[in-house]
């Protein structure tokens, strides 16, 4: 199984004009000679202060699957737990700090309602509700309750606040389905685990949290705009084109919260290579506690009959092991584990895209493509 490789020169952005030509790699570098580079179409500059609205995590998502039903059976396959069912919409939960990560709506037609970002406090949540095009409304009928801000800047890239939702109690251990016991791994220079036996059995992947989510964007560069211009996004890792080292491409984002580490990121968008194909999402990512865990829930899924979309592998960018699925609507959904996390110490990487993963399966060609427009 080969995934292929790319070496990375990662520079910062940050210690650079947005324009400036000088915004180059060691690949770029050499390249330089052969090809001209348009600075134009770099994403801009992106740095927090206390004017954006600062937000602390992603909690969850919003989704539209004309057969709930189907849709149900999936999630419970996924690891995902029913918390609380309200007329067409189910709430599910991980077994995390929020309430809920995933609400699922029966609708007409598939769609993709954006994600929901905590905000710090009553202030920031106040300071969202002033953008423009800002919508406000209660969540009464949502567990924990509190209040949402919600925006559609372009089409199909919904994007929303809350706050005044309570916490649920996080557990002392990770809740498993799989695992009857696991103790320390035996590495070859040190077995910690004597005398007792590592023991599963199959089940699903249960979820801890949502991660991150990624879009392709048909107006990459309004988007990427709006997301850094209004609220504490940085970028961790930026890829350029192939064929134009001016042309970014791809946008790896994470909350900055200072000092505090964070995933590395929680939000991708990448630009729409296919002009008036539109805007759509590419998956949502959900975090789960281990490699065994990772592996057990690939086989239930396989076995339950649902279709892989690409894995096991681990990426490059953010290091995670992950598990691509096609959800009963056609949306790829991912589980991870083992990703990487970054603070403000950490310098904006900017390299070539290419590779995908360290190791896994060969990428499939349709890996892009929104299956959840196709009747497959």
């Amino acid at each position: 199984m080969r995934a292929g490789l790319y070496i990375l020169y990662p520079i910062s952005l940050d210690d650079f004009e947005p324009l400036s030509p000088q915004v180059l790699s060691f690949h770029s570098i050499r390249a330089t000679s052969q090809k001209l580079v348009s600075p134009s179409m770099r994403v801009p500059n992106a740095t927090n202060n206390p004017n954006k609205v600062q937000l602390t995590r992603i909690t969850h998502v919003y989704f539209d699957h004309p057969n709930l039903e189907a849709f149900t059976e999936f999630a419970e396959a996924w690891g995902f737990v029913e918390a609380r069912r309200v007329g067409d919409t189910i709430y599910y939960r991980g077994y995390g700090r929020d309430q809920y990560v995933y609400v699922a709506t029966k609708a007409t037609t598939k769609a993709f309602r954006g994600a929901a970002f905590v905000a710090a406090n009553k202030a920031e949540f106040d300071k969202a509700a002033k953008l423009p095009g800002a919508t406000v409304s209660d969540l009464m009928n949502a567990p924990g309750g509190g209040q949402l801000v919600s925006f559609a800047p372009e089409t199909n890239l919904y994007f929303h606040v809350i706050y005044g939702q309570t916490d649920r109690e996080e557990p002392k251990e990770p809740p498993t389905a799989t695992h009857d016991f696991q103790g320390p791994y035996n590495s070859a220079l040190d077995k910690e685990r004597k005398g007792r036996f590592q023991r599963y059995h199959e089940g699903p992947a249960m979820v801890h949290k949502l991660g991150h989510y990624g879009v392709i964007c048909e107006n990459f560069d309004s988007a990427i705009k709006w997301y850094t211009e209004n609220f504490n996004f940085v970028y961790s890792d930026v890829l350029y084109s192939p064929d134009d080292e001016g042309t970014d491409i791809i946008a790896f984002m994470r909350l900055d919260r200072g000092k505090k580490f964070v995933d590395h990121h929680c939000v991708f968008l990448a630009r729409q290579e296919k002009p008036g194909t539109g805007t759509y999402v590419h998956h949502t990512s959900y975090e789960i506690e281990d490699f065994d865990t990772q592996l057990l829930g690939h086989d239930w899924l396989r076995k339950k009959g649902y279709r892989s979309a690409w894995g096991v592998g681990r990426h490059i960018l953010a290091s995670q092991i992950f598990d691509y699925w096609r959800d009963t609507s056609g949306f790829k959904i991912e589980h991870y584990a083992d990703g990487d996390v970054l603070n403000n110490t950490h310098k904006t990487g900017r390299d070539v895209a290419g590779a995908m993963a360290i190791w896994g399966p060969e990428l499939p060609k349709d890996f892009m493509i929104d299956h959840s427009m196709l009747d497959d």
